[in-house]
């Protein structure tokens, strides 16, 4: 016999199609391009120009959308900015394919309310998926999840995101976000390569490899990120630290950090744990585009 739904979730019945599509789409597709790419791309692909293009993208999405937009401005609401930054960084965050950012926080919000608990949308731990086994738990909790889930109720976990302007013309544009994300990279490639097969490259470099790859780093955090690691705060879930997942994470893989304080806009807390995107935030903060951050004692400065 099923378990009643709790009331903080809508039944994943009602999105199978949104989210299989989503998922095709954002998912499966760039892996096989990304897999099937050495067997069709045009001569010249693989040279460190190219694999900048793919990081200078990743910084963008993944380090200025993700880390410092969808997470620690969005869902966290960790500093200010002005409204022409923050449609900026929530456009880049919504190219990482992830999903809307209304959706992107009401999904994370819902994982910090409910840790390792039931009704964690993405939980690694046994505990918190009745019926699974270990292996079968981290499974779900790193990419399984995303096939078909649950989804919590946007006015219980970001209210405040269905009323704002910017936030919903951000997740009506979701899709053309996406497809910029490949637009760009593809543009780029034709200028540094000038024509049509830097422009394939491009495409390939900064738009399927660099989506494929940011879901694993991103999917990372959600696994091993409740799976191994340090935990030097003893937080009520399985959050922990990984030091070698912070680089190209930009800080994010400090998640028992932050799991110990989600309001603080730094989750490096010491000199040696790298964080890029608490040094764009002071960036942006010199050059007086961010204010009111919250430090790791939730002070604002």
């Amino acid at each position: 016999m099923s378990q009643p739904l709790p009331t903080h979730l809508l039944p994943a019945r009602r999105f199978a199609t949104d989210q299989r599509r989503h998922f095709m789409l954002c998912v499966a597709c760039p892996t096989l391009l990304t897999l099937m790419g050495p067997l069709w791309l045009p001569a010249g692909w693989l040279t460190w120009r190219w694999a900048g293009l793919a990081l200078g993208m990743w910084w963008a999405v993944g380090c200025l959308g993700v880390s410092v937009g969808f997470h620690r401005l969005f869902a966290h609401r960790s500093f200010s900015v002005a409204a022409w930054l923050r449609y900026t960084l929530g456009a880049l965050g919504s190219m990482a394919g992830q999903g809307s950012v209304v959706y992107w926080v009401a999904i994370h919000r819902c994982h910090h309310a409910l840790s390792d608990q039931p009704g964690d949308p993405h939980s690694p731990n046994p505990a918190a998926r009745p019926n699974h086994g270990k292996l079968r738990a981290l499974w779900m909790g790193h990419v399984g999840w995303s096939w078909r889930h649950d989804v919590p109720k946007p006015k219980r976990y970001a209210a405040e995101l269905v009323a704002d302007a910017t936030a919903q013309r951000l997740s009506r544009q979701y899709w053309l976000w996406v497809s910029a994300g490949y637009a760009i990279p593809a543009l780029l490639g034709f200028v540094l390569a000038e024509g049509w097969q830097g422009f394939v490259i491009g495409a390939w470099w900064g738009g399927a490899l660099r989506l494929a790859l940011g879901h694993q780093v991103i999917w990372s955090i959600n696994s091993i990120g409740h799976w191994l690691g340090a935990r030097p705060t003893r937080t009520q879930d399985q959050s922990a630290n990984n030091a070698w997942l912070s680089l190209i994470s930009w800080g994010e893989s400090w998640h028992n950090n932050h799991h110990a304080d989600p309001t603080s806009a730094r989750l490096g807390w010491h000199w040696w744990q790298v964080d890029v995107g608490w040094w764009c935030i002071q960036a942006m903060q010199a050059a007086g585009w961010a204010t009111r951050l919250r430090s790791r004692d939730s002070s604002l400065t």
